[in-house]
């Protein structure tokens, strides 16, 4: 059932706005693109490298990571890519992940965006170890509102084992971030 948008993208699937993936039962409509030089892949628990990983998902039990060990270094690239997000209804849109990027040869990991499937643009990128944690990462996807987009997450492993990356948590809603300036009087 492969859709062609406006543009020229392919759509095995298309979801609508608000959009949630936990990875708890697969990669739900996520793919592992060929081409590149290894996959993404899903798992519970720690990853198996020593000083480098998640120990747990940030959300339910499973969580998808790029395992840095050899041969998976140094410089390796994995990309995974989103099924379309119809956002045709839109006029400001959130992308938010949870990502872990913990270890000393931490490499880079990047979210694209792409409207007709040949011009991907990079929408957010972070390189290095961010310690021993889940972080948060909103993206602004107010310029795609409109119309329809894909996504992919690009991980570039750094130079050695210890530079397992993961993802988890993966949400898209309408609507954008607001800045609230909140003024207080004390009355005494």
């Amino acid at each position: 059932n492969v859709t062609t948008q406006s543009g020229g993208m392919t759509c095995s699937t298309t979801e609508t706005l608000p959009y949630a993936e936990g990875l708890e039962s697969g990669f739900g409509a996520w793919t592992n693109l060929s081409g590149d030089d290894l996959d993404w892949t899903r798992r519970t628990g720690s990853t198996p490298s020593s000083s480098t990983g998640p120990s747990s998902a940030s959300e339910g039990s499973y969580y998808m990571y790029v395992e840095a060990s050899s041969p998976n270094y140094p410089s390796k690239t994995t990309r995974i890519e989103s099924p379309c997000f119809d956002l045709s209804g839109e006029t400001a849109a959130t992308f938010s992940f949870k990502y872990h990027m913990y270890g000393s040869n931490m490499g880079t990991l990047t979210l694209e965006a792409t409207t007709d499937d040949n011009n991907w643009s990079s929408v957010w990128s972070l390189s290095g170890n961010q310690g021993n944690s889940w972080q948060s990462a909103s993206v602004n996807m107010d310029s795609y509102a409109g119309g329809t987009v894909k996504l992919r997450f690009v991980g570039t492993t750094g130079s050695s084992y210890r530079g397992d990356m993961a993802v988890d948590d993966i949400s898209f809603s309408a609507g954008g971030t607001t800045n609230v300036t909140l003024t207080l009087t004390f009355d005494n």
